[in-house]
């Protein structure tokens, strides 16, 4: 599943960073430890600022149309994960 930044390799976001190209997310420079999906659920996201992104097209992006999983499971699972990653408990 490659995902390429719009127009960057690095997308921001407060005090993070993260770079496409090489799969990690930094806080003030410092490595955050993150799984393949919700890496990539984050990179969706930052490359669609402002605008909302349903789940089906996180779907579409992250899980090939022949995937055999519970999406939804799937999806809350790489979200909670991306939260614990970033350190918010917010909902």
């Amino acid at each position: 599943m490659a995902l390429e930044a719009r127009s960057s390799a690095i997308l921001r976001f407060g005090v993070f960073e993260v770079d496409v190209r090489s799969g990690e997310l930094r806080k003030q420079g410092v490595r955050i430890k993150l799984q393949e999906q919700p890496f990539h659920v984050l990179a969706v996201l930052l490359q669609r600022p402002g605008e909302v992104v349903t789940r089906e097209e996180l779907r579409s992006q992250n899980w090939p149309a022949d995937t055999f999983v519970d999406f939804d499971n799937s999806l809350n699972t790489a979200v909670n994960k991306l939260r614990e990653g970033i350190g918010s408990s917010h909902r």
